[in-house]
């Protein structure tokens, strides 16, 4: 299982990228998966503000696979995220989705959006024959848990348009830990 955790910029507080208490729990809940056996790869998204090197690094040494970031708007609203997370999703091609919020309640719908916005882009492509699902949960810690299908191949409407042009880092992973 590929476990995705999401950092929006609700998670982070001021100019200083820092990870707040849901981002903490996403994920520890996501390193607990790994280390019992059930995940294989844990890739950590920020949107909004990069990790610092130090947390970073922190994260690759508890057991994160890897990290990426997402460049967008500071103060984006959830059409916006969902619509990020999509891309994300397409890319990544995770199980399981955690996504973290800040605590001010106000992407408390965040998960719901997105996994109603799956399903309508689902529901309004064509049907292929032969088409292949995959399931995929989102859990928005604090606020619920979504279960979704998702094409295992996305449409060419869907190929990754969604990005909207915005620029994509991912990070280098390798880790030189002197000794």
């Amino acid at each position: 299982m590929k476990i995705t955790v999401i950092l929006t910029p609700e998670a982070s507080e001021g100019d200083k990228p820092a990870l707040g208490n849901q981002a903490q729990e996403s994920i520890r809940e996501a390193l607990k998966l790994k280390l019992s056996g059930h995940a294989q790869e844990i890739v950590v998204v920020s949107i909004g503000q990069p990790l610092s090197e130090t947390q970073r690094v922190r994260l690759l040494l508890q057991g994160v696979d890897s990290t990426l970031f997402r460049a967008c708007d500071r103060c984006p609203g959830v059409m916006e995220l969902a619509e990020q997370l999509i891309g994300i999703i397409h890319r990544e091609s995770p199980d399981l989705m955690f996504i973290s919020r800040g605590d001010n309640d106000r992407q408390s719908q965040l998960g719901n959006m997105l996994a109603e916005l799956l399903a309508f882009r689902l529901s309004q492509s064509d049907p292929v024959k032969g088409q292949l699902y995959r399931t995929l949960v989102i859990r928005e810690i604090g606020s619920g848990m979504h279960t979704v299908r998702v094409s295992l191949l996305p449409s060419e409407s869907e190929d990754l348009s969604c990005f909207g042009g915005e620029k994509e880092f991912g990070f280098d992973n390798s880790l030189v830990i002197p000794g």
